[in-house]
């Protein structure tokens, strides 16, 4: 499980009163602006020539927390990991550092979407400092570290940093996967380093699914017994990198997408009647908000395989769980128990849980134009303007600034660091479609 925490210093504000919109109208509306999303980004594709459509996705405030070092003469570019109120200067954070694969291999895939998509080239120079400081927090044998000092020594020794296969590999992959498909094509040298290295930690697969197809009893049921910590959501962050190389580079890796969807798969929650029926627990028998990534990286495994099973596991959770939590303005963290009680703790919120279910719930509306599913999409990404417990704006478009979490419903956490910021980006760039 993830242990690292949002920073902790709180400001506390009242919140005001949001009145819920009719859901027929609410249903007719977000079914409208979906369909628009499509229909003129489609137009704007088929005209542009110089100029292209304007990102829904505001970079100042991620901006301001990126700075550089200079580590064997090479410039190492970074995004800080705190920022706090009022001012929002980055801060460094005690025992850890000043920045994180975890936050840096996000990013790029944020920087990925505005280059590619809206060809912000002027970003190019910075996805390859952040691709510098990520190849430089690798090891030589594929395993990562993730903190680093304002010195610009590594953090060996913190219980998040150290050298494993862990949560900040899966992300500097998929900071790696999303560099590729950068400099692929202008950038064949540079880009035939990134895959290499990408085939380093990659390999590293071989021993997590050494046990395939094992299932071991659990007090819910048969699990994998291939699952590394018994912990699907990380599993979906090594799904998203594996499908994107997949698709954007010579390397087959059809074998490893289909074992790791099948682990996701089997820790689907099926019980007809129960709310959360559809649920994808992410570790063990938790649901939690700290990124639940597994449908998407369904979806994305679909793509590769065209394996239905995953396209109607994630309409199950839409259709159910997902349908329910969005009724309930969505929660912390959700535990089933041997006899199927729930036991559910609605605070905190953050960006990154909501970020993760929107993600998932756009894209099958993407693939299904079902009106359902549109209105699901259109309703939680309301949760960062408003629509939340709080009833209080997360996100400013003006800044691009997203607070770090909803604390209980008259108090917010109003620093604004990386991991929020990006996760907000990451949403608000989901909500228009793109091409790559």
């Amino acid at each position: 499980m993830n242990n690292r925490k949002p920073h902790p210093k709180i400001s506390s504000i009242k919140s005001s009163t949001l009145r819920p919109m009719p859901y027929p109208l609410q249903l007719a509306l977000t079914t409208l602006l979906f369909l628009l999303s499509i229909t003129g980004t489609s137009c704007q594709r088929a005209t542009k020539t110089d100029s292209r459509a304007q990102s829904p996705a505001n970079l100042q405030h991620a901006l301001s927390l990126v700075d550089s070092i200079q580590v064997d003469e090479k410039t190492l570019m970074f995004i800080n990991i705190y920022a706090d109120y009022p001012s929002y200067e980055p801060v460094m954070a005690p025992g850890e550092g000043i920045a994180c694969v975890d936050d840096a291999g996000r990013f790029i895939e944020v920087l990925e979407v505005e280059i590619l998509e809206y060809g912000r080239t002027d970003l190019t120079p910075l996805a390859r400092g952040i691709t510098r400081f990520l190849l430089y927090m690798q090891r030589d044998d594929g395993l990562w570290y993730n903190f680093i000092y304002p010195n610009g020594r590594i953090n060996k020794t913190h219980k998040n940093s150290r050298a494993e296969f862990s949560w900040w590999a899966a992300r500097g992959m998929r900071g790696l996967a999303a560099a590729y498909n950068i400099f692929r094509t202008e950038e064949t040298e540079f880009a035939d380093t990134l895959r290499s290295r990408f085939q380093l930690s990659a390999r590293h697969f071989t021993p997590i699914l050494k046990n395939y197809p094992a299932m071991k009893t659990t007090p819910l049921g048969l699990r994998p017994d291939w699952m590394p910590y018994d912990a699907p959501d990380r599993i979906a962050e090594y799904l998203l990198s594996l499908t994107k190389m997949h698709q954007v580079s010579p390397l087959d890796y059809t074998a490893e997408i289909r074992k790791l969807k099948e682990g996701i798969l089997s820790y689907q929650y099926h019980w007809e009647g129960s709310p959360v029926d559809g649920m994808f627990f992410c570790w063990r028998n938790v649901w939690h908000n700290w990124g639940n990534l597994q449908p998407l990286a369904l979806l994305k495994a679909y793509e590769v395989l065209q394996d239905s099973t995953c396209l109607m596991a994630v309409k199950h959770w839409a259709d159910h769980y997902l349908r329910w939590a969005i009724e309930q303005q969505y929660f912390w963290e959700i535990t089933v128990s041997a006899n199927d009680s729930i036991s559910v703790q609605e605070f905190p919120q953050i960006a990154y849980g909501i970020s993760s279910s929107y993600r998932g719930i756009r894209a099958l509306a993407t693939l299904t134009g079902d009106a359902e599913h549109i209105a699901s999409a259109g309703t939680l990404l309301q949760w960062f303007h408003g629509n939340n417990r709080a009833s209080r704006s997360m996100y400013d478009p003006a800044t691009g600034r997203c607070y770090d979490g909803i604390n209980s419903a008259s108090e917010l956490n109003l620093n604004s660091g990386a991991e929020s910021t990006i996760e907000a980006l990451l949403a608000m760039q989901a909500s228009v479609s793109w091409s790559n």
